[in-house]
């Protein structure tokens, strides 16, 4: 993808995720759960977490041409990153996830704005495969994530919302 289908792309989901979020009320949003104990408040601050790591790579590419791996090689580390941004931002207010969520969504748009269409589409040197590009990681940190919670929240509405 260009940087401009991705700018695109990531500001439609955004807006989806906010139409997907509206009328609830915020005490639902903080303590009702979505997914497991996630409540929404959770899931807003799981995105800003994992778009926060799409803006390191960003930055960490600007600066040495190479982003740095997290380390995390499987399911069950996913799992345990995850649980660990939800118990960093378990006893935030919503207001501060909140803000956390549209800081981190302006800071990503404004990172990717940097970059040419070239930095997006090169290879990205050791220690990532051939296949991996900036692009893609800035996909599976942002535009490709957002669906999977957006779906789970309209699950929750159509069943939750009211009760």
């Amino acid at each position: 993808m260009t940087r401009s289908e991705i700018l695109k792309t990531i500001k439609e989901h955004h807006a989806q995720l906010l139409a997907a979020l509206e009328g609830i009320p915020e005490e639902a949003m903080r303590k009702r759960p979505v997914v497991e104990w996630w409540t929404i408040k959770d899931l807003l601050g799981h995105i800003a977490m994992w778009e926060h790591v799409a803006i390191q790579f960003i930055a960490e590419y600007k600066q040495t041409g190479v982003p740095q791996p997290l380390g995390i090689e499987n399911d069950e580390q996913v799992n345990a990153y995850n649980k660990r941004g939800a118990t960093i931002r378990r006893d935030w207010s919503l207001a501060r996830v909140r803000a956390e969520f549209d800081a981190t969504y302006r800071d990503l748009l404004a990172a990717i704005e940097s970059l040419s269409d070239a930095d997006l589409s090169a290879p990205l040197p050791d220690p990532w495969d051939k296949e991996t590009t900036l692009e893609k990681l800035i996909a599976i940190n942002s535009y490709e994530h957002i669906p999977e919670h957006i779906a789970q929240i309209e699950q929750w509405r159509s069943g939750a919302v009211g009760q």
